[in-house]
């Protein structure tokens, strides 16, 4: 007899928060394009950058203003020694999605997903000076 798989629930808080960008990064840093410039060109301290990861994504999803920082500016420092391309965009939203799919569904689940992919568009729009298109709309659900 096939064992059924437990029902991956919702995101509803920190714990969860940091399950999956625990995940989400483990799959990065072990990814042949992504991997080397976290590592290897950010030199990224992971022990500080996860916890700032998570204030992150708490922010965007419960509201907490934990998060102190400037992503473009970050992601625009690297632009010399990586050209932050279109492609390594591509495939951080491919993990991210894969990884939130893996373990979690849902309307935050959902919602994080959206807001992943309107962050990587933004960024690498404004990186490269173009124009910000293909949103997906993920501030609709704070709207009133």
């Amino acid at each position: 007899m096939k064992k059924e798989l437990p029902e991956r629930g919702d995101i509803v808080g920190r714990k969860e928060i940091e399950q999956f960008v625990d995940s989400f990064y483990e799959a990065v840093r072990g990814d042949e394009m992504l991997g080397p410039v976290f590592d290897q060109i950010a030199k990224v301290n992971w022990d500080e950058h996860i916890p700032k990861l998570c204030d992150f994504w708490e922010t965007v999803l419960l509201r907490t203003g934990s998060y102190k920082g400037n992503p473009l500016a970050v992601h625009r420092h690297l632009m010399k020694d990586v050209g932050m391309g279109r492609a390594m965009f591509d495939r951080w939203l491919e993990l991210f999605g894969e990884t939130m799919d893996r373990h979690f569904e849902g309307d935050n689940a959902g919602h994080l997903k959206r807001v992943a992919a309107d962050m990587a568009n933004v960024i690498h729009s404004r990186l490269h000076e173009l124009p910000v298109t293909g949103l997906a709309g993920a501030a609709s659900r704070y709207r009133t």
